[in-house]
Protein backbone atom coordinates (compact mmCIF):
# COMPACT_ATOMS: atom_id res chain seq x y z
CA UNK A 1 0.00 0.00 0.00
CA UNK A 2 2.90 2.38 0.73
CA UNK A 3 4.19 1.78 -2.76
CA UNK A 4 0.81 2.68 -4.21
CA UNK A 5 0.60 5.82 -2.07
CA UNK A 6 4.06 6.88 -3.22
CA UNK A 7 3.07 6.35 -6.86
CA UNK A 8 0.00 8.58 -6.54
CA UNK A 9 1.97 11.27 -4.71
CA UNK A 10 4.79 11.15 -7.27
CA UNK A 11 2.41 11.45 -10.25
CA UNK A 12 0.55 14.43 -8.80
CA UNK A 13 3.80 16.12 -7.68
CA UNK A 14 5.21 15.86 -11.22
CA UNK A 15 2.10 17.42 -12.71
CA UNK A 16 2.17 20.23 -10.13
CA UNK A 17 5.81 20.91 -11.02
CA UNK A 18 4.94 21.08 -14.72
CA UNK A 19 2.04 23.43 -13.93
CA UNK A 20 4.37 25.70 -11.94
CA UNK A 21 6.95 25.80 -14.74
CA UNK A 22 4.28 26.51 -17.36
CA UNK A 23 2.42 29.23 -15.42
CA UNK A 24 5.62 30.86 -14.17
CA UNK A 25 7.10 30.89 -17.67
CA UNK A 26 4.00 32.53 -19.14
CA UNK A 27 3.87 35.21 -16.42
CA UNK A 28 7.57 35.99 -16.77
CA UNK A 29 7.18 36.43 -20.54
CA UNK A 30 4.23 38.78 -20.05
CA UNK A 31 6.13 40.74 -17.37
CA UNK A 32 9.15 41.07 -19.65
CA UNK A 33 7.02 42.35 -22.55
CA UNK A 34 5.23 44.80 -20.25
CA UNK A 35 8.48 46.18 -18.85
CA UNK A 36 10.09 46.57 -22.28
CA UNK A 37 7.47 49.25 -23.02
CA UNK A 38 8.77 51.31 -20.06
CA UNK A 39 12.39 51.48 -21.23
CA UNK A 40 13.58 55.08 -20.76
CA UNK A 41 16.13 57.14 -18.78
CA UNK A 42 18.43 54.60 -17.10
CA UNK A 43 15.88 51.79 -17.33
CA UNK A 44 17.41 49.61 -20.04
CA UNK A 45 17.07 46.04 -21.30
CA UNK A 46 19.39 44.68 -18.62
CA UNK A 47 17.19 46.33 -15.97
CA UNK A 48 14.11 44.77 -17.55
CA UNK A 49 15.70 41.32 -17.38
CA UNK A 50 16.76 41.93 -13.77
CA UNK A 51 13.28 43.11 -12.76
CA UNK A 52 11.67 40.06 -14.45
CA UNK A 53 14.01 37.68 -12.60
CA UNK A 54 13.46 39.47 -9.27
CA UNK A 55 9.70 39.24 -9.85
CA UNK A 56 9.86 35.43 -10.11
CA UNK A 57 9.37 34.80 -6.33
CA UNK A 58 6.26 36.98 -6.33
CA UNK A 59 4.81 35.22 -9.37
CA UNK A 60 5.66 31.81 -7.90
CA UNK A 61 3.89 32.68 -4.66
CA UNK A 62 0.81 33.94 -6.52
CA UNK A 63 0.41 30.85 -8.73
CA UNK A 64 0.73 28.25 -5.96
CA UNK A 65 -3.05 27.69 -5.51
CA UNK A 66 -3.66 27.48 -9.27
CA UNK A 67 -0.63 25.28 -9.95
CA UNK A 68 -1.84 22.91 -7.22
CA UNK A 69 -5.32 22.88 -8.77
CA UNK A 70 -4.13 22.21 -12.34
CA UNK A 71 -1.47 19.73 -11.18
CA UNK A 72 -3.96 17.74 -9.17
CA UNK A 73 -6.47 17.70 -12.05
CA UNK A 74 -3.77 16.60 -14.51
CA UNK A 75 -2.17 14.03 -12.17
CA UNK A 76 -5.38 12.31 -11.12
CA UNK A 77 -6.66 12.65 -14.69
CA UNK A 78 -3.61 10.75 -15.94
CA UNK A 79 -4.34 7.98 -13.46
CA UNK A 80 -7.98 7.95 -14.53
CA UNK A 81 -7.11 7.75 -18.24
CA UNK A 82 -4.96 4.68 -17.56
CA UNK A 83 -7.79 3.13 -15.52
CA UNK A 84 -5.48 3.11 -12.50
CA UNK A 85 -8.01 4.89 -10.31
CA UNK A 86 -10.59 2.19 -11.14
CA UNK A 87 -8.10 -0.51 -10.17
CA UNK A 88 -7.33 1.31 -6.90
CA UNK A 89 -11.00 1.61 -6.06
CA UNK A 90 -11.56 -2.06 -6.91
CA UNK A 91 -8.65 -2.99 -4.63
CA UNK A 92 -10.43 -1.31 -1.75
CA UNK A 93 -8.70 2.08 -1.73
CA UNK A 94 -11.29 4.65 -0.71
CA UNK A 95 -11.84 8.04 -2.32
CA UNK A 96 -10.76 9.73 0.90
CA UNK A 97 -7.48 7.76 0.93
CA UNK A 98 -6.74 8.96 -2.61
CA UNK A 99 -7.68 12.50 -1.53
CA UNK A 100 -5.19 12.25 1.35
CA UNK A 101 -2.42 11.18 -1.02
CA UNK A 102 -3.25 14.08 -3.35
CA UNK A 103 -2.97 16.48 -0.42
CA UNK A 104 0.59 15.41 0.47
CA UNK A 105 2.38 17.18 -2.43
CA UNK A 106 -0.04 20.06 -1.94
CA UNK A 107 1.08 20.48 1.67
CA UNK A 108 4.74 20.44 0.59
CA UNK A 109 3.98 23.14 -1.99
CA UNK A 110 2.13 25.16 0.66
CA UNK A 111 5.12 24.99 3.04
CA UNK A 112 7.49 26.13 0.27
CA UNK A 113 5.08 28.96 -0.54
CA UNK A 114 4.93 30.05 3.11
CA UNK A 115 8.72 30.19 3.28
CA UNK A 116 8.98 32.17 0.04
CA UNK A 117 6.17 34.53 1.08
CA UNK A 118 7.67 35.25 4.49
CA UNK A 119 11.43 35.29 3.99
CA UNK A 120 12.18 35.78 0.28
CA UNK A 121 9.32 37.61 -1.44
CA UNK A 122 9.15 40.87 0.62
CA UNK A 123 12.87 41.71 0.34
CA UNK A 124 13.22 40.66 -3.31
CA UNK A 125 10.01 42.51 -4.27
CA UNK A 126 11.20 45.65 -2.50
CA UNK A 127 14.60 45.37 -4.16
CA UNK A 128 13.04 44.89 -7.60
CA UNK A 129 10.74 47.89 -7.28
CA UNK A 130 13.46 50.05 -5.73
CA UNK A 131 15.83 49.34 -8.60
CA UNK A 132 13.08 49.93 -11.15
CA UNK A 133 12.02 53.24 -9.55
CA UNK A 134 15.63 54.37 -9.31
CA UNK A 135 16.33 53.58 -12.97
CA UNK A 136 13.13 55.26 -14.18
CA UNK A 137 13.67 58.43 -12.16
CA UNK A 138 16.31 61.06 -12.65
CA UNK A 139 17.17 61.00 -8.96
CA UNK A 140 17.74 58.27 -6.37
CA UNK A 141 14.21 58.47 -4.97
CA UNK A 142 11.38 56.02 -4.48
CA UNK A 143 8.59 58.45 -3.65
CA UNK A 144 6.28 59.60 -6.46
CA UNK A 145 7.03 62.90 -8.19
CA UNK A 146 4.50 64.75 -6.03
CA UNK A 147 6.03 63.32 -2.84
CA UNK A 148 4.48 61.18 -0.15
CA UNK A 149 1.81 62.23 2.36
CA UNK A 150 1.37 60.57 5.76
CA UNK A 151 -0.54 61.23 8.97
CA UNK A 152 0.31 60.49 12.58
CA UNK A 153 -2.31 61.65 15.07
CA UNK A 154 -2.98 65.35 14.46
CA UNK A 155 0.23 65.80 12.48
CA UNK A 156 0.10 65.67 8.68
CA UNK A 157 3.46 64.99 7.06
CA UNK A 158 4.84 65.38 3.56
CA UNK A 159 8.14 64.00 2.26
CA UNK A 160 9.57 65.16 -1.06
CA UNK A 161 11.75 62.08 -1.45
CA UNK A 162 12.19 58.75 0.31
CA UNK A 163 15.68 57.49 -0.44
CA UNK A 164 16.36 53.76 -0.81
CA UNK A 165 18.38 53.80 2.41
CA UNK A 166 15.41 55.27 4.32
CA UNK A 167 16.69 58.86 4.34
CA UNK A 168 13.93 61.48 4.02
CA UNK A 169 14.36 64.65 1.99
CA UNK A 170 12.18 67.78 2.09
CA UNK A 171 10.24 67.08 5.31
CA UNK A 172 7.14 69.10 6.22
CA UNK A 173 4.98 68.67 9.34
CA UNK A 174 1.62 70.39 9.87
CA UNK A 175 0.16 70.04 13.35
CA UNK A 176 -3.53 70.81 14.05
CA UNK A 177 -5.45 71.19 17.30
CA UNK A 178 -8.79 69.55 18.18
CA UNK A 179 -10.62 72.34 16.29
CA UNK A 180 -8.66 71.57 13.11
CA UNK A 181 -6.68 74.82 13.38
CA UNK A 182 -3.06 74.85 12.26
CA UNK A 183 -0.94 75.50 15.34
CA UNK A 184 2.58 74.54 14.28
CA UNK A 185 4.61 73.80 11.16
CA UNK A 186 8.00 72.14 10.84
CA UNK A 187 10.31 72.18 7.83
CA UNK A 188 13.47 70.11 7.62
CA UNK A 189 15.86 69.60 4.75
CA UNK A 190 16.71 66.02 5.65
CA UNK A 191 15.91 63.23 8.11
CA UNK A 192 18.04 60.18 9.00
CA UNK A 193 16.65 57.17 10.86
CA UNK A 194 18.59 55.92 13.89
CA UNK A 195 17.91 52.43 15.25
CA UNK A 196 20.04 52.52 18.43
CA UNK A 197 18.36 49.62 20.18
CA UNK A 198 14.96 47.99 20.38
CA UNK A 199 13.45 50.64 22.68
CA UNK A 200 15.30 53.63 21.19
CA UNK A 201 14.49 54.46 17.59
CA UNK A 202 14.14 57.97 16.22
CA UNK A 203 14.68 60.28 13.23
CA UNK A 204 17.33 62.99 13.38
CA UNK A 205 16.08 66.00 11.41
CA UNK A 206 18.59 68.45 9.91
CA UNK A 207 18.24 72.19 9.12
CA UNK A 208 14.97 72.51 11.01
CA UNK A 209 12.63 75.51 11.00
CA UNK A 210 9.70 75.38 13.47
CA UNK A 211 6.91 77.94 13.33
CA UNK A 212 4.36 78.24 16.17
CA UNK A 213 1.07 79.82 15.10
CA UNK A 214 -0.43 81.25 18.29
CA UNK A 215 -3.41 83.61 18.50
CA UNK A 216 -1.08 86.35 19.75
CA UNK A 217 1.30 85.97 16.83
CA UNK A 218 3.80 83.67 15.22
CA UNK A 219 7.15 82.54 16.57
CA UNK A 220 9.87 80.94 14.44
CA UNK A 221 12.68 78.80 15.79
CA UNK A 222 15.62 77.43 13.85
CA UNK A 223 17.82 74.48 14.78
CA UNK A 224 20.71 72.66 13.15
CA UNK A 225 19.20 69.33 14.19
CA UNK A 226 16.19 68.04 16.09
CA UNK A 227 15.22 64.59 17.32
CA UNK A 228 11.86 63.26 16.09
CA UNK A 229 10.51 60.39 18.20
CA UNK A 230 7.94 58.38 16.28
CA UNK A 231 6.91 54.79 15.54
CA UNK A 232 7.13 55.59 11.82
CA UNK A 233 10.02 53.44 10.57
CA UNK A 234 11.56 53.46 7.05
CA UNK A 235 10.03 50.08 6.17
CA UNK A 236 6.55 51.48 6.83
CA UNK A 237 7.19 54.30 4.37
CA UNK A 238 8.66 51.93 1.78
CA UNK A 239 5.75 49.52 1.97
CA UNK A 240 3.30 52.39 1.76
CA UNK A 241 4.71 53.48 -1.57
CA UNK A 242 6.40 50.52 -3.23
CA UNK A 243 5.11 47.17 -2.01
CA UNK A 244 1.45 46.22 -2.06
CA UNK A 245 -0.01 44.50 1.04
CA UNK A 246 -0.17 41.03 -0.54
CA UNK A 247 3.58 41.23 -1.28
CA UNK A 248 4.52 41.96 2.34
CA UNK A 249 5.26 39.34 4.99
CA UNK A 250 2.72 38.51 7.68
CA UNK A 251 4.96 40.15 10.30
CA UNK A 252 5.25 43.36 8.27
CA UNK A 253 1.50 43.45 7.73
CA UNK A 254 0.81 42.95 11.44
CA UNK A 255 3.19 45.81 12.33
CA UNK A 256 1.61 48.05 9.68
CA UNK A 257 -1.93 47.31 10.88
CA UNK A 258 -1.01 47.91 14.53
CA UNK A 259 0.67 51.22 13.69
CA UNK A 260 -2.24 52.46 11.56
CA UNK A 261 -4.79 51.39 14.18
CA UNK A 262 -2.93 53.40 16.85
CA UNK A 263 -3.00 56.45 14.57
CA UNK A 264 -6.70 56.03 13.73
CA UNK A 265 -5.93 55.36 10.06
CA UNK A 266 -7.86 53.08 7.73
CA UNK A 267 -5.99 49.76 7.60
CA UNK A 268 -8.58 47.69 5.70
CA UNK A 269 -6.30 47.34 2.67
CA UNK A 270 -3.56 45.87 4.82
CA UNK A 271 -6.01 43.68 6.75
CA UNK A 272 -7.10 42.20 3.42
CA UNK A 273 -3.48 41.51 2.54
CA UNK A 274 -2.91 39.96 5.98
CA UNK A 275 -5.85 37.55 5.73
CA UNK A 276 -5.02 36.67 2.13
CA UNK A 277 -1.54 35.65 3.27
CA UNK A 278 -2.71 33.79 6.36
CA UNK A 279 -5.50 31.91 4.57
CA UNK A 280 -3.70 31.18 1.29
CA UNK A 281 -2.83 27.60 2.45
CA UNK A 282 -6.53 26.99 3.12
CA UNK A 283 -7.41 28.41 -0.31
CA UNK A 284 -4.90 26.05 -1.96
CA UNK A 285 -6.35 23.04 -0.14
CA UNK A 286 -9.88 24.13 -1.11
CA UNK A 287 -8.99 24.35 -4.81
CA UNK A 288 -7.30 20.93 -4.70
CA UNK A 289 -10.40 19.53 -2.99
CA UNK A 290 -12.48 20.83 -5.91
CA UNK A 291 -10.03 19.29 -8.39
CA UNK A 292 -10.32 15.86 -6.75
CA UNK A 293 -14.11 16.04 -6.68
CA UNK A 294 -14.13 16.86 -10.40
CA UNK A 295 -11.96 13.85 -11.24
CA UNK A 296 -14.35 11.48 -9.44
CA UNK A 297 -17.36 13.34 -10.80
CA UNK A 298 -17.96 15.35 -14.01
CA UNK A 299 -14.44 14.93 -15.46
CA UNK A 300 -14.07 11.19 -14.86
CA UNK A 301 -13.80 10.35 -18.57
CA UNK A 302 -12.65 13.69 -19.99
CA UNK A 303 -9.44 14.33 -21.93
CA UNK A 304 -6.33 15.85 -20.36
CA UNK A 305 -6.84 19.09 -22.28
CA UNK A 306 -10.37 19.39 -20.98
CA UNK A 307 -9.17 18.91 -17.41
CA UNK A 308 -6.48 21.60 -17.74
CA UNK A 309 -8.98 24.04 -19.26
CA UNK A 310 -11.43 23.24 -16.44
CA UNK A 311 -8.68 23.93 -13.90
CA UNK A 312 -7.96 27.30 -15.49
CA UNK A 313 -11.66 28.19 -15.52
CA UNK A 314 -12.07 27.24 -11.85
CA UNK A 315 -8.97 29.25 -10.95
CA UNK A 316 -10.22 32.29 -12.88
CA UNK A 317 -13.64 32.07 -11.19
CA UNK A 318 -12.00 31.76 -7.77
CA UNK A 319 -9.80 34.79 -8.48
CA UNK A 320 -12.80 36.72 -9.82
CA UNK A 321 -14.81 36.13 -6.63
CA UNK A 322 -11.80 37.13 -4.52
CA UNK A 323 -11.25 40.33 -6.51
CA UNK A 324 -14.97 41.12 -6.29
CA UNK A 325 -15.32 40.64 -2.54
CA UNK A 326 -12.06 42.36 -1.53
CA UNK A 327 -13.03 45.90 -2.62
CA UNK A 328 -16.61 45.20 -1.53
CA UNK A 329 -15.41 44.69 2.04
CA UNK A 330 -13.75 48.13 1.99
CA UNK A 331 -16.80 49.80 0.45
CA UNK A 332 -19.48 48.17 2.61
CA UNK A 333 -17.36 47.86 5.74
CA UNK A 334 -17.68 44.14 6.53
CA UNK A 335 -14.71 42.28 8.02
CA UNK A 336 -11.90 41.54 5.52
CA UNK A 337 -11.61 37.98 6.82
CA UNK A 338 -15.15 37.33 5.56
CA UNK A 339 -14.24 38.50 2.06
CA UNK A 340 -11.27 36.10 2.03
CA UNK A 341 -13.14 33.16 3.58
CA UNK A 342 -16.24 33.17 1.36
CA UNK A 343 -14.57 31.85 -1.86
CA UNK A 344 -12.63 29.29 0.18
CA UNK A 345 -15.78 27.99 1.87
CA UNK A 346 -17.54 27.83 -1.51
CA UNK A 347 -14.73 25.58 -2.77
CA UNK A 348 -15.08 23.18 0.15
CA UNK A 349 -18.88 23.07 -0.08
CA UNK A 350 -18.87 22.57 -3.86
CA UNK A 351 -16.18 19.88 -3.66
CA UNK A 352 -17.93 18.02 -0.85
CA UNK A 353 -21.23 17.95 -2.73
CA UNK A 354 -19.54 16.55 -5.86
CA UNK A 355 -17.68 13.89 -3.87
CA UNK A 356 -20.87 12.77 -2.12
CA UNK A 357 -22.59 12.36 -5.47
CA UNK A 358 -19.63 10.44 -6.87
CA UNK A 359 -19.75 8.02 -3.95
Amino acid sequence: MKRLDFYVVQTIAQMMLLAIVGLLGILMIFTFIEQVEDIRNNYRLINVIQYTIFSAPRMFYEIIPYAALIGCLAGLGLLANNSELIVMRAAGVSTWAILLNAMKPTLVLILIGLYVGEFILPDIERMARNERARALSTANQVAPTEGLWYREGDVFMHFDEVDQSGVLMGISHYEFDENQRLIQTLQAARGVYHDVRRDEKYWLLEDVVITDLASTGTHTEKATSRRWNTELAPNLLETENLVEPDKMSIGELRAKINYMSKQGLNSLKFQLGFWNKVLQPLATIGLVFVAISFIFGPLRESTMGMRVVTGLVIGILFKFVQDLLSPASMVFGFAPIIAVLIPILLCFIFGYVLLRRAN
